[in-house]
C-alpha cells in the first residue's frame, strides 16, 4: 500500500482469527493515513485504487473488517464521499424494523436506541433475504465511557457450532429460522420508539389518502419484492408484525465458506434480557415478544455455546471521533455496548457492485 496515503497500523483491541483463516490474521485489520494532514481526495483516490486492483477484496476476504483510524472526516457528507469511493451499490432498505434518519447521501443514523440499551451480535438484517453486503460505521463523536462495537466472525462461529453440535447445524440448514418482526403502532412520523411502524418499513408507496385495504395491498406488494424467503404478512389479523422464515446458514459469495448468518443470537439474548425466552413470551409490560416465530424453540445449550464462543473470539472496537469501520456483512456480526457521553455513529449500507 503506498506509503504516502494509507498504511497498516497496530490496533490494540484486534484479535487473531482461528481457522479457516491464515495464522496471524488480525481482526479487524487497521489502516491509518501516513500523514495527519492527508486530504479527503487523496484518501478516496486510494480507496478507489484498492477496489480497482482487487486488493480491497483480498483484504476483506482475509480480515472481514477494516478499521480506518485517524481519517479526520469532519461530517456526514465527508463520510458519504469516503463510503462512495469503494464503488459498491447503495443498499435499498426494505422492511428494516430499526428506525434510521437519513443525514447525507446513503448515510443515516445508526440504531437510535437509548444509550443504556445494548445491541446484541447479529449480521445486519440477517433475518431477511434482503440484507446489505457491506456495513460502514463512522464515529461522529466518541463516548466518554463504553460504547464499543463488538464484532465477531460468522465463519468461525459456524465452524464452532458445526463441530460441537452437528445435528443442530444440519437442522437449521434444512429448516431455516422463523422470526416475528414487531413494529410499534403509530403515525408515520412516530418518534416514541427506536423502531419503525409497518408503514415506515414497507409503506413507501402508501398515500395519506389511501384507505386501509389499499394501504394493505401496497404493503404486501412491497413485501413480495423480497427474494428467496417465505413471508407471511398478517396485517388483517395483527397490524404490527410480519412473520419471516429465513436462512440460518449462508455461504460467503466470494470465499464459499459457510457462515452462521442470522439474528438468532441477538433474539436469544434479547429474550433473556426481557424474560421472554419461555412461554407465554410476555415481558414485564405484558407485550408478546417470542424469540422466534413459533414454539419450536432452539435448545439453550446451542445458543449459550454460541454466546460463549462469540465472547471468546470477538474484538471490541473502541471508537475515536473520525474513525470508520468497514464490515463484510457476510462474515462479520456486530453489536453495541452501553455508554455514557455523547456517542454518535452514522451508518452506510451497501450491496455488491453491479
Amino acid at each position: 500500500m503506498p506509503a504516502e496515503t494509507l498504511h497498516p497500523a497496530p490496533y490494540g483491541p484486534s484479535v487473531t482469527l482461528p481457522a479457516p483463516y491464515p495464522p496471524g490474521t488480525a481482526f479487524p485489520l487497521s489502516l491509518k493515513p501516513a500523514r495527519p494532514d492527508i486530504a479527503l481526495a487523496e484518501m478516496t483516490a486510494e480507496i478507489r485504487g484498492l477496489a480497482a486492483s482487487g486488493r480491497l477484496r483480498s483484504l476483506l476476504d482475509r480480515h472481514g473488517a477494516i478499521y480506518f483510524q485517524g481519517l479526520g472526516l469532519r461530517d456526514a457528507h465527508e463520510f458519504s464521499a469516503f463510503a462512495h469511493a469503494f464503488g459498491w451499490r447503495p443498499h435499498e432498505d426494505i422492511g428494516n424494523p430499526v428506525r434510521r434518519t437519513v443525514v447525507a447521501e446513503n448515510v443515516a443514523t445508526a440504531n437510535e436506541g437509548p444509550s443504556t440499551m445494548p445491541v446484541y451480535p447479529h449480521n445486519e438484517f440477517g433475518l431477511s433475504p434482503h440484507y446489505p453486503a457491506y456495513v460502514l460505521f463512522y464515529c461522529v463523536s466518541e463516548p466518554e465511557t463504553g460504547g464499543e462495537t463488538p464484532i465477531n466472525n460468522s465463519v468461525v462461529l459456524y465452524r464452532h457450532l458445526k463441530e460441537r453440535f452437528p445435528g443442530f447445524i444440519e437442522e437449521v440448514e434444512r429448516k431455516g429460522i422463523k422470526y416475528q418482526l414487531f413494529y410499534p403502532n403509530g403515525p408515520k412520523d412516530q418518534t416514541s420508539s427506536a423502531g419503525t411502524t409497518v408503514r415506515q418499513a414497507y409503506g413507501k408507496n402508501i398515500l395519506d389518502s389511501d384507505d386501509t385495504e389499499t394501504a394493505r395491498q401496497k404493503t404486501e406488494e412491497e413485501i413480495r419484492r423480497l427474494p428467496t424467503a417465505t413471508y407471511v404478512f398478517l396485517l388483517m389479523i395483527r397490524p404490527d408484525f410480519v412473520l419471516i422464515v429465513s436462512l440460518a446458514v449462508r455461504n460467503h459469495p466470494h470465499t464459499g465458506e459457510p457462515a452462521f448468518f442470522n439474528n438468532a443470537v441477538s433474539r436469544f439474548l434479547n429474550a433473556l434480557q426481557n424474560d421472554t425466552l419461555l412461554p407465554p413470551h410476555t415481558n414485564s409490560e405484558g407485550k408478546y415478544q417470542p424469540p422466534y416465530g413459533d414454539d419450536s424453540l432452539i435448545p439453550r445449550e446451542y445458543l449459550d455455546s454460541a454466546v460463549e464462543y462469540i465472547n471468546k473470539t470477538r474484538s471490541l472496537v473502541t471508537w475515536k471521533t473520525g474513525d470508520v469501520i468497514v464490515l463484510d456483512n457476510h462474515s462479520v456480526q456486530h453489536a453495541r455496548e452501553p455508554w455514557t457521553g455523547n456517542r454518535k455513529l452514522l451508518a452506510s449500507l451497501w450491496d455488491e457492485a453491479e
